[in-house]
């Protein structure tokens, strides 16, 4: 429905493209979207246009897709995720949101692992934390001498006190050495 821009009443400019879609499945997955349309007094989205200035296209499609068919595109997630998951925050789309945290929480390693502090930080995703304190289970012993480990006690200090009681719960008798 969305690629064959059938009966669409609303566009979205991001960048320099224009999406055309529908109002209706914008409002019913977006309760953000869903209050631009209601604002009392003419906007440009009651006059079916809505520009989006902080996210890329790419993003902005894969949010669209979700609307369309309750999925994204393991290319897109792959190349896309964290922004997508920033794009689900700020309209509020939970489903997508969730889904984003499902697949970077299958994916935490040392590479990503502050990104994705990053993100529990400012957004709140309890299935993502689970997973980086998993992953620090698990790899405690090189991860507390790592650069990583490092920046998260000086960026994320509110993880810290989680991430340190989990991996102390994890010693069953082993000595640990702080760095």
């Amino acid at each position: 429905m969305l690629d064959r821009e059938l009966l669409t009443d609303c566009v979205i400019k991001v960048g320099d493209e224009v999406i055309k879609t529908h109002k209706c499945i914008l409002a019913r997955n977006s309760e953000v979207l869903h209050r631009m349309f209601e604002q009392d007094g003419k906007t440009d989205a009651q006059n079916g246009e809505i520009i989006i200035s902080d996210a890329t296209p790419e993003c902005v499609r894969a949010m669209l897709e979700f609307f369309y068919s309750g999925m994204v595109s393991e290319d897109k997630m792959r190349n896309h995720v964290d922004d997508i998951f920033v794009i689900a925050h700020r309209y509020q789309v939970e489903g997508l949101k969730y889904l984003c945290e499902r697949f970077m929480s299958s994916n935490v390693d040392i590479n990503n692992i502050v990104k994705y502090c990053s993100n529990i930080y400012l957004y709140g995703a309890p299935t993502l934390e689970k997973a980086c304190i998993n992953y620090i289970q698990i790899n405690r012993k090189n991860f507390l001498k790592s650069q990583e480990w490092k920046t998260i006690k000086d960026y994320y200090q509110s993880l810290v006190p989680k991430f340190f009681e989990t991996i102390m719960e994890g010693l069953d008798g082993d000595i640990l050495i702080l760095p």
